[in-house]
This record gives structure tokens, sequence and C-alpha cells, in this order.
């Protein structure tokens, strides 16, 4: 059964608006109109806000409203965001956003594999925080696109970022082990 779309409300729009405002009454009945309407259509709306804003108060709100967020629709739309170049400035925030999520992105393991190599250290840190507290169990096939993404890193490997490869090495590490997991699992059927 397909769902309708909902559409954003202009109690909804409002609210986004006063959340970007700064003022602190204004940004707490935002945040409560936002978490009420259960709209995941906003979300893509509330990412780009966090991308624009300089208010260090706003992004602390706005990263608490993201990482509440309980809809599994939810998890494809920070994926997406995630892989934004548009996003650049906010991926490791949006990576803690994950972490702190009560939602299971275990399906997107080889997705955070990745963008922990293509960002600086922090995000490679925010990455392997997140892949080590994934849920699980993984498939095959998101490992093994995984272990893609670890081998290609380490060919092209120029030893100029040695944290950043340390940590990369960490996640190829667990990797591993998850990976080690399935082949043990195999062998038992």
């Amino acid at each position: 059964m397909i769902m309708a779309q909902k559409k954003i409300t202009i109690p909804v729009k409002k609210a986004i608006t006063d959340l970007a405002s700064g003022d602190e009454k204004k940004m707490a009945k935002a945040i409560q109109t936002i978490s009420s309407s259960g709209n995941i259509l906003v979300l893509g709306e509330l990412i780009a806000l966090l991308s624009q804003t300089k208010n260090a108060l706003v992004k602390k709100k706005l990263i608490a409203l993201l990482s509440d967020i309980r809809d599994t629709d939810a998890k494809q739309v920070f994926i997406d965001a995630l892989n934004d170049d548009d996003f650049n400035n906010v991926k490791t925030d949006l990576v803690n956003v994950v972490w702190n999520s009560k939602l299971d992105f275990s399906e997107y393991i080889a997705e955070f594999v990745a963008l922990s190599m293509q960002g600086d250290l922090m995000l490679a840190i925010e990455c392997l925080t997140v892949v080590e507290n994934l849920a699980g169990p993984f498939e095959e096939h998101h490992l093994l696109e995984a272990q893609l993404y670890i081998k290609e890193y380490f060919s092209n490997l120029k030893r100029e970022r040695e944290q950043k490869d340390e940590i990369i090495a960490e996640v190829a590490f667990f990797i591993k082990e998850q990976n080690d997991g399935i082949d043990a699992d195999l062998l038992l059927d």
C-alpha cells in the first residue's frame, strides 16, 4: 500500500522559519511543532538550514531535532544528504546525527566506509564510530562493497594523512571481523 505524501503545512513552514530565528522561545515552539507534525518532507529543509546557519544555538537545536527522528524513511534522506556535495560543510554533523539516532543504519555500512575516506580526520573518526556501533547483522554484499572501498583507498595511499590512515585501518579491521563472521556462518550451513 502506497501512502499519500503529506504536504508541508503552513504551521510547519512557519516553524522552520522560527527555528532559524535564533529566538529561544520561537525555536522551542518550532521544534515542538515540527516534531509533532511527523512530516518527513521537512527533513530536507532542516538539513539545508543546518548547512546554512551560523548560529551555534540553532545548529545545536537542529542536531538534537534530527537525532530524535524515528521514521525509517528518514534513513535514505540522511544518506542522500551525506552523498550531496552541497552539504560538505555539515557532513560531520550529519554523521554525528546518525550515530545518536535511534534508527538502524546497518544496511548503509558501505556508505559510511566510503564516506570515512572522503573527508577529513574528524569525519573519518565519526564514521568509524557509526560503523563500530551499527547493530548488524550485515548482508554479505554490503560488506564486500565496503571491502572494495577499503582496498581502493589503500591501493591509492600516498602516506600523507597518517592519523586518518590509522582510522581507516580500524574501519577495515572492523569490516574484516564482520566478514569473517559471515564466512564462518556460511561454513556452518
